[in-house]
């Protein structure tokens, strides 16, 4: 049994230690609960794709303490690729891998905010998260999953 709970809630009044959403290598502007969370921490992960210090490319992970504006304790924004090439598996991937980061920085309640990509159901992604939960080793996290609907190919 895992601890995967679904809300109705934006990115940054996800309660829990940390809050996680996912950036692009090909999403400029920001979309969606990283667009959002970034807003809140003035900027933060803008200046770094600025700087060239960061792109979005799979495996990369920017961890924020909160600056008072938002309701988790930590803000970690994941590298996920390329959002035109980013299927269903690649996604689950890429979803697994935050929740590996979480799991492994020993939070123990993890709130994520995706977004659903246009050929794949929110219950897909759903899924697989829940299984990527019951898969880990060790001690699972709490995890509140709550969908974005600021899908970046839409303009």
């Amino acid at each position: 049994m895992t601890a995967l709970r679904v809300l109705d809630v934006p990115a940054d009044r996800m309660e829990g230690e940390v809050v996680a959403a996912l950036f692009f290598e090909d999403v400029r502007p920001l979309h969606g609960a990283a667009a959002l969370l970034d807003w809140r921490l003035n900027g933060r992960l803008t200046n770094l794709l600025l700087a060239e210090e960061v792109t979005g490319r799979i495996g990369e992970q920017v961890l924020v303490a909160n600056n008072g504006k938002l309701a988790a304790d930590w803000i970690l924004f994941v590298g996920g690729g390329s959002w035109r090439q980013l299927d269903a598996d690649r996604y689950r991937e890429v979803a697994r891998q935050l929740l590996e980061v979480c799991s492994n920085a020993g939070f123990s309640r993890v709130s994520l905010c995706l977004t659903a990509t246009a050929g794949m159901a929110a219950t897909v992604l759903e899924h697989g998260l829940d299984r990527a939960l019951a898969d880990l080793p060790g001690k699972r996290p709490e995890c509140l999953l709550s969908f974005d609907d600021d899908d970046p190919s839409a303009g």
